[in-house]
């Protein structure tokens, strides 16, 4: 027996190929999509219109049911505490600074008064050290038995303990 030619199925796969090519060509051809329209700016002076960014909003839920945190969500962290804003200022006092007058130097004409550790004439603005942290002093007029000082917007007296 002879043996069979592979010749007929080489051809039948090549008219497959040729025809299934076609086809798609054809297919190719029929979906064929619009130009885009051209739009002509000679015509008009007109700016191009931008379209607006959305901006995104974020609330922060109050209750369960209004939503949770996507993180954490058995979280209950967020409806803890609630926090009431208001546009009042709240009323803040000043810590109490401890000034102490240490002594007295300098000449009858240049007075110097030492503060809290540190030396200050007439007019001179500077820090000193307190218990709660530094403190801006001015010292206004210094006396032969006493200091006015300005601490924030608060004058003080300082005068030298009994029997010195």
């Amino acid at each position: 027996m002879k043996p069979r030619s592979h010749r007929p199925i080489e051809k039948l796969l090549a008219f497959a190929v040729a025809f299934l090519s076609l086809a798609f060509a054809s297919l190719a051809t029929q979906t064929r999509t619009n130009p885009p329209a051209v739009v002509s700016l000679a015509a008009t002076n007109a700016a191009p219109v931008q379209a607006e960014i959305p901006k995104s909003v974020f609330l922060i839920p109050a209750t369960p049911q209004e939503g949770k945190d996507p993180f954490f969500p058995r979280s209950m962290r967020l409806f803890a505490s609630v926090v009431v804003m208001s546009n009042a200022q709240p009323l803040v006092t000043p810590p109490a600074v401890e000034l102490r007058l240490n002594g007295f130097s300098g000449t009858a004409s240049r007075r110097l008064a030492i503060i809290n550790n540190q030396t200050f004439e007439t007019n001179e603005e500077g820090e000193v050290p307190t218990n709660p942290g530094r403190a801006r002093i001015r010292c206004l007029e210094i006396k032969a038995d006493s200091v006015l000082v300005q601490v924030g917007g608060e004058q003080r007296v300082l005068r030298m303990r009994p029997g010195f």
